[in-house]
């Protein structure tokens, strides 16, 4: 019986269109975390696929001895495609010269993920291939055919075998990032290392074993692997890396999330508002119903039918149309990038529909049980019921739902604690503006029939309700102003990493002797050089006079002295400077006076690394010869910027008997590649180092990142808005009545629009000031704690908050109501019937 009253009043309920305000807000909800999810998921996964070119597959296995076989049999099982590299450094002759040169020896299967690039010719234009160099011949990078004077089709002599040189080697997509390495590369096929008898007993060899495949099936070899790993052995994805394109990534995939995170915000407060606003008009049925003898039971098994029914159709519809919302993004997104996404998972269904169940649930459960303590006399006494329109138990258990659900979206606590407290700090501002403003309304003593005048006394009327509805609209907009100045913030910040004149060469190896001419040479010709900087290599051999650990190796079965303080384990580059490079920051001590002695500046990772702070004396080893320089300085180094860093820069007094060469940055532009050829082949010691395509990567990487947070931005750019429609269609039928009531008593149109208009206006330029400086608030602790950004403050949105909330409010609000102020007196009656 009452299941049949039930679905006769949930029907009646749906056509009447009581219901359409929740059932969207749940669906809102649903394909809000739908969309966002599964278009985070694959792109996330399309840049990752593509930026595993970078290490030439998904995962790479590294380890400075030779790597078990029975890895690469276990990940062929495991439908994992693989690939074996082997690093040595070797003499190369030819010609009755010779060269140290940096050896690849590849397998066939190499690279696994990109290309390379190769030249037939020095003179012809590079293309990309994806095979490697056939048994028995080598392929050379241009600084070799210049050091050795040969050509193509040349023979040459590497430890005990000979290759013929068949292509000229332009580009690796694996290729070490690091100026301080022989730019002199040489690639062999991987069954020719035996053959040089190069490789022997206490050899410094380095071992590369590449895996790609699905993500499922590589996790799944890992869980295998992980127990037979040694302590040599490293696993490392792209992302592990230190280098622009895995912070990029990361910071990538933290805005995502983020974007995640405030579209749960969004949906969750328009499921509150909206299922709040549902129980409160369900009021007076209730209590109709217990006035015609329904017991308490019976209304409860209706209602809960209700929200039952109402939660399936709107998770369904959510579902669908999130589905449809997605594919249409995938597609747009595929087409800019050049390349199919990637499908998503389960995890985004998952999230969507726990999402729309539990905001269903918690937001609605206090209302429903607040709507069944209605008591029957409110048919004759309507004001019985509105003490419980305000519930800070209903308040708290919504605090505590989007909270949950933020963290376990997350999983980071951190950023959740942030984001919500913010939140929540927003929130009590609000009110307690909201309390002074509206609470003082009578006060302002403006003239009857003003448009202003009917503007405030409105806002002062329904004092608690546009508290609400304050409080909803700064919600969205702090959360928009977050995304879109962090979006702008991060692409601002990758662009100054990379500008345009960004350097694509280094030259490396330069003599003293060579400098000036080299100098000469490149402003000649017009091509843009850094700073030359004089490098020597020396060791950290103690700190305050105590000795440091040094490196021990394995492969001799040494054992680390774990008494001795902890050093740095290896060489590093040194050099000496005047001033401080324009890519550093001093952010302790003072820098070198003209008279400094003996006094080192260190980049502050350096600073924890040696655990030492300013005023500590080190001690460099460099051969035989040891000196001290004690620290006066910290900086903060830019690593991204494509220049020479340096770990450790001493006073020129320091270093000014040791022999150095010297290492700068060059910017190459397409018609000065044959003026720098020449320059290689005049001097054919110095290295040249092309990092062109490394940054190519890059850009290309950035702007697919940037493409990605523009659409999501998009995304709940559309959430926000839809969160502020449902608040203004909530206080929709008290409008109504208002403009009625108006009209019986002589009001005009133009008097009643303006007036809404003025309404709107205050409330979205109130709402648009405090999201601004909260947002500006929240968004520098985010920055410094989530994102590695300097963070800082933007004024600018200060003024511009206001103005944009005022602006888009009282626009989206007015266009809402337009429709109703256009019916006549008795057609807004027969509505409200």
């Amino acid at each position: 019986m009452w299941a049949k009253l039930a679905l006769k009043l949930f029907s009646r309920e749906f056509k009447r269109g009581e219901l359409t305000v929740i059932s969207a807000a749940i669906a809102l909800a649903v394909l809000t975390v739908l969309t966002l999810s599964m278009v985070t998921d694959r792109i996330g996964q399309s840049i990752a696929q593509k930026s595993s070119a970078f290490i030439a597959a998904d995962r790479v296995l590294a380890s400075n001895h030779p790597l078990p076989e029975e890895f690469l049999s276990k990940a062929v099982q495991s439908d994992l495609k693989t690939a074996q590299i082997t690093y040595f450094d070797t003499m190369l002759f030819a010609n009755d010269e010779m060269q140290l040169g940096s050896v690849k020896a590849v397998s066939a299967n190499y690279p696994l993920k990109g290309e390379l690039k190769i030249k037939n010719s020095l003179t012809a234009e590079a293309i990309a291939t994806k095979r490697v160099p056939s048994p028995g011949t080598v392929w050379l990078s241009e600084s070799v055919f210049y050091s050795l004077n040969v050509d193509i089709g040349d023979q040459v002599e590497l430890g005990a075998a000979n290759f013929i040189i068949d292509k000229v080697l332009v580009e690796e997509p694996d290729a070490p990032f690091n100026i301080f390495s022989s730019s002199r590369r040489i690639l062999i096929n991987h069954n020719d290392v035996a053959s040089t008898q190069v490789v022997q007993p206490g050899s410094r060899v380095f071992y590369r074993q590449l895996y790609a495949g699905d993500e499922s099936d590589i996790n799944a070899f890992y869980q295998w692997l992980k127990p037979n790993m040694k302590e040599n052995q490293q696993w490392y994805g792209v992302k592990d890396r230190q280098s622009p394109i895995a912070n990029s990534l990361n910071r990538a995939e933290s805005f995502l999330l983020l974007a995640g995170l405030l579209g749960i915000i969004l949906a969750a407060v328009a499921i509150a508002v909206s299922a709040k606003r549902y129980c409160e008009r369900q009021y007076d049925p209730v209590a109709m119903m217990k006035t015609l003898g329904g017991s308490r039971a019976t209304i409860r098994k209706i209602y809960l039918l209700h929200l039952t029914l109402v939660c399936t159709m709107s998770v369904t519809v959510g579902l669908l149309v999130g589905f449809v919302l997605q594919e249409i993004a995938a597609n747009y997104l595929a087409q800019s990038m050049a390349s199919q996404l990637p499908a998503a998972g389960f995890k985004p269904w998952l999230t969507a529909i726990s999402t729309g169940v539990i905001c269903a649930v918690m937001f609605s459960i206090k209302p429903l049980l607040d709507l069944f303590d209605i008591p029957p006399l409110r048919v004759l006494r309507r004001n019985l019921g509105e003490r419980l329109l305000v519930s800070k138990v209903h308040l708290g258990m919504s605090a505590v739902t989007v909270f949950m659900l933020m963290w376990l979206f997350s999983n980071n606590i951190k950023i959740t604690a942030i984001l919500f407290a913010s939140t929540l700090l927003l929130i009590g501002l609000l009110f307690a503006l909201s309390k002074v403003i509206f609470g003082g309304g009578r006060k302002l003593g403006l003239s009857p029939g003003n448009s202003w005048s009917l503007a405030i006394a409105s806002i002062q009327k329904r004092a608690n309700v546009n508290a609400v509805q304050l409080i909803s609209f700064a919600l969205a907009i702090k959360l928009l102003l977050f995304l879109i100045v962090l979006k702008n913030d991060m692409i601002a910040d990758w662009q100054s990493q990379l500008p345009a004149d960004a350097p694509n060469s280094f030259l490396v190896n330069i003599t003293e002797s060579e400098l000036e001419p080299i100098n000469q040479y490149l402003a000649a010709k017009n091509i843009l050089v850094s700073d030359f900087y004089p490098t020597v290599r020396g060791r950290i051999n103690a700190v305050n006079g105590e000795l440091v650990a040094r490196e021990v190796s394995l492969q001799d079965n040494e054992k680390k002295d774990e008494e001795a303080r902890s050093g740095i384990g290896r060489e590093l580059n040194l050099t000496w400077r005047e001033t401080i490079p324009n890519q550093n920051e001093l952010i302790a001590g003072q820098w070198f006076a003209k008279n400094a002695t003996a006094e080192a500046s260190v980049e502050e990772s350096m600073l924890d690394r040696l655990d030492v702070e300013l005023g500590d004396t080190l001690t460099f080893l460099i051969g035989a010869q040891s000196f001290d320089a004690k620290i006066t300085s910290v900086r903060k180094v830019n690593w991204t910027t494509l220049k020479p860093n340096f770990f450790i820069i001493l006073s020129p007094d320091v270093l000014a008997d040791f022999p150095a060469t010297y290492i700068s940055s060059v910017r190459i532009e397409p018609q000065q590649k044959r003026d720098f050829s020449e320059l290689l082949r005049t001097y054919p010691t110095v290295n040249a180092i092309d990092v062109e395509s490394f940054v190519k990567q890059i850009r290309a990487t950035i702007e697919q990142v940037s493409l990605a947070i523009g659409f999501v931005l998009a995304i709940v750019v559309v959430c926000g808005a839809l969160v502020l429609i449902s608040q203004v269609q909530a206080s929709l039928g008290e409008r109504m009545q208002e403009i009625v009531i108006l009209r019986t008593l002589g009001a005009k149109g133009r008097l009643i629009k303006n007036a809404t208009l003025y309404e709107f206006l205050l409330l979205g330029s109130i709402a648009g000031l405090v999201a601004a400086v909260i947002s500006d608030i929240a968004l520098f602790i985010v920055q410094r704690q989530m994102f590695d950004l300097a963070g800082k403050l933007h004024p600018d949105i200060w003024l511009i908050g206001p103005v944009v909330g005022g602006v888009f409010v009282a626009s989206l609000g007015y266009l809402m109501i337009a429709r109703t102020m256009r019916k006549n007196t008795q057609g807004l009656l027969r509505s409200l019937a």
